[in-house]
């Protein structure tokens, strides 16, 4: 079994979000979760939304992606297609064999325009709790969707490789 490594911003909030429900909802695996950048603590917003779902991630401390825990990890799903960028130019163009949009791992995409891929971030979304939780029902629903690829020889994710050359010339102009 591949473990996963969820990655974000400053891992304070999407990717603990996604460490967290991919532990609880498939019991027995593990996953890692990183940041491009390191923030300082779990974010309020983050940790209200796992208590609503019962988890607790008191004890996370926010860790900035390295070159060594990217090669622990069976696949690097990423917040948005500017860390896959930035992580593929700081760590080594080889890991985007491994490395997925967790927006959408399992189709190709055709452009990175208007934030195309990108995982809104609800650090700083003040609605309640509850709004939060419903809206990223989907989120959930992801975390479930790569561990099944993760468990099958034909996993349908479509690696970073596949699309490298549209992402750094959407975004690096």
């Amino acid at each position: 079994m591949l473990t996963p490594l969820f990655v974000c911003h400053a891992n304070c909030c999407r990717s603990v979000i996604a460490k967290y429900l991919y532990e609880s909802l498939n019991p027995g695996f593990s996953a890692f979760s990183a940041g491009i950048e390191v923030g300082d603590q779990v974010n309020d917003r983050a940790a209200a939304m796992l208590r609503w779902w019962g988890l607790d991630a008191s004890g996370h401390t926010p860790r900035r992606i390295d070159r060594e825990l990217c090669d622990h990890a069976g696949a690097i799903f990423v917040m948005g297609p500017e860390y896959l960028l930035r992580l593929i130019k700081m760590l080594g163009m080889d890991l985007a064999h491994k490395s997925y949009l967790f927006a959408d791992p399992f189709n190709t995409p055709e452009s990175f325009q208007n934030g195309a891929y990108h995982v809104y971030d609800p650090s700083f979304d003040n609605r309640p709790v509850e709004e939060l939780v419903k809206e990223y029902d989907w989120f959930r629903d992801r975390v479930c969707q790569i561990h099944r690829a993760l468990l099958s020889d034909q996993n349908g994710l479509i690696p970073a490789s596949r699309y490298i050359k549209i992402l750094e010339n959407d975004l690096s102009g």
